[in-house]
């Protein structure tokens, strides 16, 4: 795929925003009738604990609670009574929750749940995530998951261990700020040049069964070392992979490798379809190509499966 296009593809994800309608917790909200709800367009790329201090500051007057004895950073986030994870961009949330629910093996499925539904919570619960989201935590879970792709990506953490104090910063301004620009001149800089990629930093996201409690539902992840290339018949897997020989990886030939019972072709997907950023992912996609544009800002190649009907 031309270079020119995948920077087009990259700037569309980018660009890309959630419609989020947040709601305070009826249980700790002073009015009867509930308090107005937070509306905002926000990037599928960001984070929400990035919008505590602004949540906090609308829902001040709403609160049962003394606001000033309120950490903004005590929030936490519900959809459907599910505690969402804190470390995952909420695009990312979205189809694992909303997207992968839908029975996509249909012309006919139901249109997209927008605007995605949530509801905040400052006050103490026993599923309440363990460590507030503070904006130290924040950045140190994020720049680990960077380090984590960065060394299966070259096969050593170096890249990103030598990045200038500067750089370094940026990588999580510039995510912060929804600014590609910035963010793409470091991230080029973290990517091994064509040929030299050593491992996908692949991750799937498995929907809970259907009839499984939605407070108790926990999100399956998979994750495994996949080489960019599979070896062609009659040769062995381990000298294709270190001469750089064989066929491309295909989203299908991982995925068959990984899950075989959801994905028992590698060209058809007959029991379940691939999400990347909300939309159904061809299986004859090259695996690589989709890290270099579709990766999350954390380099991360984050695919949801929702099955078929």
């Amino acid at each position: 795929m031309a270079q020119d296009t995948l920077q087009t593809l990259q700037r569309i994800v980018w660009e890309a925003r959630m419609p989020l309608e947040i709601r305070l917790a009826a249980s700790e909200c002073r009015s009867f009738d509930e308090a107005d709800p937070y509306l905002i367009a926000y990037p599928r790329l960001s984070y929400l604990p990035l919008l505590l201090p602004r949540l906090h500051a609308f829902f001040s007057a709403a609160l049962i609670a003394d606001a000033d004895t309120v950490s903004p950073y005590a929030g936490y986030f519900t959809y459907d009574d599910v505690p969402l994870k804190w470390h995952l961009p909420v695009g990312l949330l979205y189809d694992i929750y909303v997207l992968s629910t839908r029975d996509t093996g249909t012309d006919n499925a139901s249109p997209s749940s927008l605007p995605f539904k949530l509801t905040l919570h400052f006050a103490l619960d026993p599923q309440k995530p363990a460590m507030p989201a503070t904006p130290v935590v924040l950045h140190d879970s994020f720049i680990n998951s960077v380090k984590e792709a960065d060394f299966l990506r070259s096969g050593t953490a170096k890249p990103i261990m030598t990045l200038g104090a500067q750089e370094s910063k940026a990588l999580w301004t510039s995510t912060q700020d929804n600014d590609l620009s910035t963010f793409a001149k470091i991230h080029t800089s973290l990517m091994p040049s064509p040929g030299q990629l050593r491992n996908i930093p692949l991750r799937v996201y498995l929907p809970s069964p259907p009839d499984q409690d939605p407070s108790k539902a926990q999100i399956k992840v998979l994750q495994s070392r996949i080489p960019p290339t599979v070896a062609s018949a009659g040769q062995s897997t381990p000298a294709a992979l270190r001469g750089g020989g064989g066929q491309a990886q295909t989203l299908g030939t991982a995925l068959h490798q990984l899950i075989p019972s959801l994905f028992p072709s590698r060209r058809t997907p007959i029991l379940a379809t691939p999400l990347l950023h909300g939309a159904p992912v061809p299986m004859n996609a090259h695996l690589e190509e989709l890290l270099r544009w579709g990766c999350y800002a954390d380099g991360w190649l984050s695919v949801v499966v929702a099955m078929r009907g």
